[in-house]
């Protein structure tokens, strides 16, 4: 089945988005599936890693600023706690795949490059091994881990195509602003309006008209 033979196929700019939703699609769609939930929790692991560590960066910089000594600071060393835990949990993850090395050659062209294999079985063998061989690229180019996210409404995996986004889709993102209490507030301010200012052009309309209002329930 195309969901199940589709990877994100290395994820280059130009189908950086469609492979995405085809190898998000398979997370979504095929949860129980052991293969699928072996890739996710690479992939959430993986991700857990990165941002740890993105984290740390940013509090060994402010720490540095104001003249402390991050290793004295309790929040960090903490984060490095989880840090440690996280990579032991994902080293376990990855022992399923060893990683063997393939060479490619062409017109101009010798590359090796190293691709895990696995000792899974069946249907979903293939597409297990390429997807932990896609993650694992990913994880080796700065900054793209960060752009793989779980949607803030529906807690769905995706691709984020912008730094700041985080929603899978426009119904995720206004069903998750319709909820905001302060976006409520202005909701029911706008309806109050738009109620005030159709009473008065109907009564305005009225008075122009000559027409009488019939009340409701009357005759």
């Amino acid at each position: 089945m195309k969901s199940r033979t589709h990877t994100l196929r290395g994820w280059e700019r130009e189908d950086k988005a469609a492979g995405a939703r085809e190898f998000f699609a398979t997370l979504r769609d095929h949860p129980t599936k052991p293969a699928v939930k072996r890739v996710e929790t690479v992939l959430t692991l993986m991700v857990e890693a990165d941002t740890l560590a993105r984290e740390q960066r940013e509090q060994m910089r402010n720490l540095e600023r104001s003249g402390e000594d991050f290793h004295r600071s309790k929040s960090f060393m903490e984060s490095l706690d989880e840090s440690t835990r996280t990579c032991r949990l994902l080293n376990a993850a990855l022992m399923r795949y060893p990683v063997l090395a393939f060479t490619h050659s062409g017109a101009g062209r010798f590359t090796i490059t190293e691709k895990p294999v696995t000792t899974s079985t069946g249907q979903w063998a293939y597409w297990e091994r390429m997807s932990v061989g896609t993650l694992l690229r990913l994880a080796r180019k700065p900054g793209e881990l960060s752009l793989l996210r779980r949607c803030s409404e529906c807690l769905q995996w995706f691709y984020a195509i912008k730094g700041h986004q985080q929603f899978c889709g426009v119904s995720c993102r206004r069903r998750h602003t319709a909820q905001d209490p302060e976006f409520k507030d202005k909701r029911a301010a706008y309806m109050r309006t738009r109620r005030f200012d159709e009473k008065e052009e109907e009564e305005r309309w009225f008075a122009a008209s000559g027409a009488k209002k019939v009340k409701k329930g009357g005759r």
